[in-house]
This record gives structure tokens, C-alpha cells and sequence, in this order.
């Protein structure tokens, strides 16, 4: 099989690298480049690809984002996420978008090709140390304990950020500049943390940010 990828990731240099190592493979067809979330779920739908390596931290959609929304329209599609947050909870938060695979940013340009071979044949990627963090909490499910059970759902790292902001009274726009990115993306956050949360105003918000240490009073 040929295989169709789409690589998304807003540094040029890192798509330019990756397109010329991974279109020399006579395994890969086509490389389609996108450059935030919101071009990789257009092209996404244009060009249907089999696999994406989808970069977590974008403008215009964060890799999380833009995943949920290409798989509603293209659920055989494959994602793989790379990000430079090699923690349990960007990748839970992957998983549950609907990645098939994970691989921190410093992992070998063959260990992405491999991968991206992997789920081509249908199978998943999260080896090494991403299997070990994810570990516990898969046995934690066989196992579940009453604390456990009770946990409010995890934020990210990035969202626990955002709300620390927005407790403090800050507009999307003020936090899109103190973290350096659009505010679309802020307000997808929110979003998501609302969601997340189970809230709909900004005193539940304030409340759950005192409760978890993230402002002080």
C-alpha cells in the first residue's frame, strides 16, 4: 500500500526536513504540508490522507483540536501526535481525540517512519516511555480505586495556564499574547475547559481555580 501523508506543523523548516526524508521512502506516495490546525483539517477533507503526524502545539487549532475534527469526517483516517510536552496528559488527551499513535518531538526521524508504516498497517504506535506512562492508568482502569473514581477531569497543562488567566480577570486576547499564540486558539481552549469542566460561568471557573491552587486568595 502507498501511503498518503499529511504532515502538520506551523515551523517550515521542520515540514521542509520532513518532506524531503520522508517522500524519498518508496513506501510513501504523496507528503501534503499544512501549517497550523485549521489548514491540516481543510486539506485533511481535500486530500484524504491515510496518515497525519500532527503537531500538538499550533496556531489556528492546536493538534487535539484539529484531530477530533478530521475524524468526524474521516474516521479511518490515522493520526499520529508529536509534541514536545512528553507528559501523560497531553497524551491521554490525544488519545482521547482519537490519535493512534504518540512520539515526543527529540524521537528519530526512522522512529516517525516507522510509525507512520504502523498505523498505515492499522496498528497503533506508543512504545518506550510513552508506554510506560501510559501504563498506570490503563491498570488503573482494571483497578480503580475510590479516589480515583472521584477525580474531576485532568486539564492539561496549557489549560491549567489559561485558567490561572482568565481567574485573574484576563480576556483571550490579553492571554493569546502572554502565551504567544492566536486567540482562536485561546478561546478553543476555553472551550474545551468548559467542557472538560462541566461549568458555564466565570464564578464556577474561579472556583475550581482556587480549589486546585491556581490563583491565590
Amino acid at each position: 500500500m502507498k501511503i498518503k501523508l499529511l504532515i502538520a506543523d506551523d515551523h517550515a523548516l521542520v515540514r521542509g526536513g520532513l518532506k524531503s526524508m520522508l517522500g524519498a521512502d518508496p513506501e510513501i506516495e504523496e507528503v501534503i504540508e499544512a501549517v497550523n490546525g485549521h489548514e491540516a483539517v481543510k486539506k485533511a477533507r481535500k486530500f484524504k490522507p491515510h496518515v497525519v503526524v500532527m503537531d500538538y502545539e499550533m496556531p489556528n487549532f492546536n493538534g487535539v483540536y484539529a484531530t477530533r475534527e478530521i475524524l468526524k469526517e474521516l474516521p479511518d483516517t490515522r493520526i499520529i501526535l508529536v509534541s514536545a510536552h512528553h507528559s501523560r496528559e497531553y497524551i491521554m488527551e490525544g488519545i482521547h481525540a482519537g490519535i493512534r499513535g504518540f512520539l515526543p518531538k527529540e524521537a528519530r526521524s526512522s522512529e516517525l517512519l516507522q510509525a507512520i508504516k504502523a498505523l498505515a498497517r492499522g496498528e497503533t504506535w506508543f512504545r518506550g516511555s510513552t508506554a510506560e506512562l501510559l501504563a498506570p492508568g490503563f491498570v488503573d482502569t482494571i483497578h480503580p480505586t475510590k479516589v480515583q473514581a472521584s477525580k474531576e477531569p485532568a486539564l492539561t497543562p496549557r489549560e491549567k495556564e489559561i485558567v490561572k488567566y482568565l481567574a485573574k480577570g484576563l480576556n483571550s486576547h490579553e492571554i493569546a499574547k502572554k502565551l504567544s499564540i492566536s486567540k482562536r486558539t485561546v478561546d478553543v481552549h476555553k472551550f474545551n475547559i468548559f467542557k472538560k469542566l462541566d461549568i458555564s460561568n466565570a464564578i464556577e471557573l474561579m472556583r475550581y481555580a482556587i480549589r486546585h491552587n491556581l490563583v491565590k486568595v
